[in-house]
């Protein structure tokens, strides 16, 4: 007998699979083939391992105006990227983050912002992102786009009858933090969330914001629910902190004069306005820390002067609500709380933030500052002489984090603060309409 042809005592394995090579069989009795060696103790051929993709975590949504969104995501090589938009999921149009007639080149994030958007309008949009990278200055290498799923957002305006926010601080890069409060607010459902600051402890480089920012949890948590941050003390240091607006992208200002102040705006969400403010440094600057590198002192003058503009523009001042948001406190009980413009230690509240923008935002009628920064909860009354009640947001442990929501109607704003961990109650407020 011909021990080839005798079962598997003769297989000729190598001629087998070469013949069904040969005759396009591969694809379906190869694998087949894969288990019978596999029981005949020899090791299957392994998968080839998957291309790691260009985009290293889900749209950001961010900046959402009457007119304008900004989407950012991170990457995990060197490429170029735009947005598709439009009014229907078959989109149609295109933005990119152009600067001096060059598309974007980046290493970390992109970045793209939708402009001539209407108010109160539902769009969609998907992100197209393109590995790129330089041989020489005339030698590029460039693949096929990777496109992102289509998700929407809808922009901001007056006519929403009921709108509701949350509120997260001081997660310095927690990530199981992150991710619980994540949890929570996809069963709120606010309509858009406020990192309130401290998000992470330093940017030395651009890998802390990647992991705790651009994929936490390894979901689109804030493809189509905005995220609106507003900077803390420690959104302020490192190497590469500077570049942290390709993450957290800036605000544009029609006003010249306050062009520089891309970490503040205000927008206008049914019955709400919000205000977002920059408090800066938690000690002054010539604190021997910042090594010369701190200048916030004008940079707080300037936001006075736009805070008194902003709270004046029709759509704000008519709102039945407003609520301004800042990471460190403007107010403190404790009459021996650093007031941050000494040399000891940190910085409890900002009284030279207290002393330019409280009157302001008393004069305009502002109900709330939601702050953050002490790594504990407390609540503050308002006062004849600080018309606005203050709310302060927990630490960055589990144990300690707090979740601050809030539902506003034309009657009433409803706040609400909970721990995190175990949703405890820590208090419940309802706010009356301003006098417009």
């Amino acid at each position: 007998m011909n021990p080839s042809s005798n079962g598997s005592q003769g297989f000729d394995r190598r001629s087998f699979f070469g013949s069904l090579a040969a005759a396009g069989l591969t694809g379906s009795v190869l694998a087949s083939g894969a288990d019978a060696l596999a029981q005949d103790g020899a090791k299957p051929a392994e998968k080839p391992a998957q291309p790691e993709k260009i985009a290293a975590s889900f749209p950001l949504l961010q900046n959402v105006t009457e007119t304008s969104a900004s989407i950012a995501w991170s990457l995990n090589r060197p490429a170029t990227g735009w947005v598709e938009w439009g009014t229907t999921p078959d989109l149609g149009k295109f933005a990119r983050n152009s600067e001096f007639g060059l598309n974007p080149y980046e290493v970390d994030f992109l970045n793209a912002r939708i402009e001539g958007l209407a108010p109160n309008t539902k769009y969609y949009y998907r992100t197209a992102t393109c590995s790129f990278d330089y041989v020489n200055a005339y030698n590029k290498t460039v693949s096929a786009p990777e496109y992102s799923d289509v998700y929407s957002f809808e922009t901001v305006g007056p006519a929403p009858e009921k709108v509701s926010f949350g509120v997260m601080n001081d997660t310095h890069n927690t990530v199981p933090t992150i991710c619980k409060l994540i949890e929570r607010f996809d069963e709120l459902k606010p309509n858009f969330i406020v990192w309130n600051g401290d998000v992470c402890s330093d940017y030395m480089t651009s890998e802390v914001a990647k992991k705790s920012i651009a994929n936490p949890n390894g979901k689109p948590y804030a493809a189509e629910r905005p995220l609106v941050f507003a900077a803390g003390n420690h959104d302020r240091r490192g190497k590469w902190v500077r570049d942290l607006k390709k993450c957290f992208t800036t605000w544009k200002h029609d006003d010249p004069r306050f062009a520089e102040l891309g970490c503040n705006y205000a927008f206008r969400q049914g019955p709400l306005a919000a205000v977002i403010l920059d408090t800066g440094e938690d000690k002054p600057d010539w604190h021997p820390a910042w090594s010369s590198m701190a200048n916030y002192e004008p940079y707080r003058e300037l936001q006075a002067a736009w805070l008194e503009s902003a709270l004046s523009r029709p759509e704000i001042a008519s709102a039945p609500f407003i609520v301004a948001f800042c990471h460190i406190p403007l107010y403190d009980a404790n009459p021996k709380a650093n007031p941050g413009n000494i040399l000891d230690k940190w910085a409890s509240y900002q009284w030279t933030c207290q002393k330019l923008w409280g009157p302001i935002l008393h004069r305009h009628g502002v109900q709330l500052l939601v702050a953050a920064h002490q790594h504990r909860f407390s609540y503050a009354e308002p006062t004849a002489e600080r018309g606005w009640a203050q709310i302060v947001g927990g630490g960055p442990e589990l144990k300690g984090a707090t979740c601050i929501h809030a539902t506003v109607t034309k009657d009433e704003l409803k706040l609400s603060a909970e721990m995190v961990a175990d949703k405890k109650a820590l208090g419940s407020w309802t706010f009356k309409p301003r006098k417009v």
